[in-house]
């Protein structure tokens, strides 16, 4: 993806014992956080509290990091390289989506490159994954030994492997086997960092590639605005509202692209589309701005100089529905912004697989079996009747 110029020193932080690593599951609604984002603060908040106990250079090191500790409105690409050059242990959450998240493996892959003077035994002491969610049989990855490894009592082991932690971690009829398993992994993870703590290096920056063999097209964000790097938000977010929308995308799993609007309309035939509009630009500007996108596109009106009395950005948003785009509700304020990005990434993918192209495989198509006789009608061909256009106002498809 573009991101905007990089970010301007940091102070250095304090080192951390652990990195926690997770894929990011999508809200079903602003007002509810993911059910297994939930799990991980908590299991997190519970692993630091183990190793604090377990440590002995607590006073040099703070216990751990994961990205629920960064302001929303932050560089998260820049924070989390920071966070991966100060850690000396870290712990993959193991799911099915961990393995499909770019984002989540770009962690894993930033941390990475600060063991390549290492002796490949000695690297890996210092990644300690955990089974979070069971995998499939077909997908076993050659970490998921090392996370079973972890435990060693064989009736904890059958529960951990057929469970998985955040089971464990969920339900109280297994409290016991959650914290000897804690125990176990904050033993461990105090053991590398004190007896063989990482010098203190630069982890490559990190990035999200899409994954191999992943499916779709990538997520474009584009914005209706006369500002390059559009900051509405300069006062609390370091990046430009494009990256941050494209950066949560990322997290969730998605490759995305932020591009400017002339990019956008010749990818977004094939691609779902999210398009950030600035209310000043105006209803007619913005409706001639959108005019040959298709109707899959999703509009975001972003109104932060706006007051709630004015009625402007509403009736962008009205207009741009008229036209055909999906309906969204105008953003003034930052919180607003914030609870709508990953609904606006979702709306966006929903609107594309319901209303885009589908392609047809290369090469002859094979005629499908068919009950007709010989002498009916064809299958396909000048007789049919065209088809309906759809309407993405609907919650319906019609095709």
């Amino acid at each position: 993806m573009t991101w905007s110029d990089p970010a301007p020193p940091r102070a250095p932080r304090r080192e951390t014992y652990f990195f926690l690593s997770y894929a990011h599951s999508v809200p079903l609604s602003a007002a509810v956080r993911p059910d297994t984002d939930y799990w991980v603060n908590r299991f997190f908040n519970d692993l630091a509290t183990a190793v604090r106990h377990a440590a002995t250079r607590g006073v040099d090191l703070d216990a751990g990091f994961f990205d629920g500790q960064v302001s929303p409105g932050a560089d998260l690409r820049q924070t989390l390289t920071d966070a991966l050059s100060l850690t000396h242990v870290f712990v993959p959450l193991h799911s099915p989506n961990y393995f499909r998240n770019a984002w989540a493996l770009g962690e894993r892959e930033s941390f990475r490159s600060r063991l390549t003077r290492l002796a490949p035994a000695q690297a890996e002491r210092h990644l300690l994954p955990v089974l979070w969610l069971p995998l499939p049989s077909w997908g076993d990855q050659p970490e998921t030994t090392q996370a079973l490894d972890l435990v060693r009592q064989p009736d904890d082991r059958a529960d951990y492997a057929e469970n998985g932690l955040r089971a464990l971690c969920k339900l109280g009829a297994y409290h016991d086997q959650y914290r000897r398993i804690l125990t176990t992994l904050a033993q461990r993870i105090v053991t590398v960092a004190e007896t063989q703590p990482l010098a203190r290096s630069r982890a490559a920056t990190l990035s999200s590639h899409p994954v191999p063999d992943s499916d779709g097209p990538v997520l474009v964000v584009t914005a209706l605005t006369d500002h390059a790097q559009w900051r509405p938000y300069a006062g609390q977010h370091e990046l430009a509202v494009a990256d941050y929308v494209a950066a949560t995308a990322e997290r969730l799993g998605l490759p995305t692209r932020v591009v400017g609007l002339a990019t956008a309309r010749a990818l977004a035939p094939g691609c779902p589309t999210v398009v950030l509009v600035d209310a000043s630009a105006g209803a007619a500007a913005a409706r001639a701005a959108l005019d040959g996108l298709p109707r899959w596109a999703v509009p975001l009106v972003i109104a932060a100089d706006h007051a709630r009395g004015e009625s402007a950005p509403e009736e962008i948003a009205g207009t741009l529905q008229d036209a055909g785009f999906p309906r969204v509700l105008p953003a003034r304020a930052i919180d607003e912004f914030e609870r709508c990005a990953p609904l606006l990434v979702t709306e966006a993918r929903k609107q594309f697989l319901r209303h885009g192209p589908v392609d047809p495989p290369d090469g002859p198509a094979t005629p499908k079996p068919s009950l007709r006789p010989s002498h009916g009608p064809p299958a396909s061909g000048p007789g049919l009747p065209p088809l309906r256009p759809f309407d993405t106002t609907r919650g319906k498809d019609e095709r």
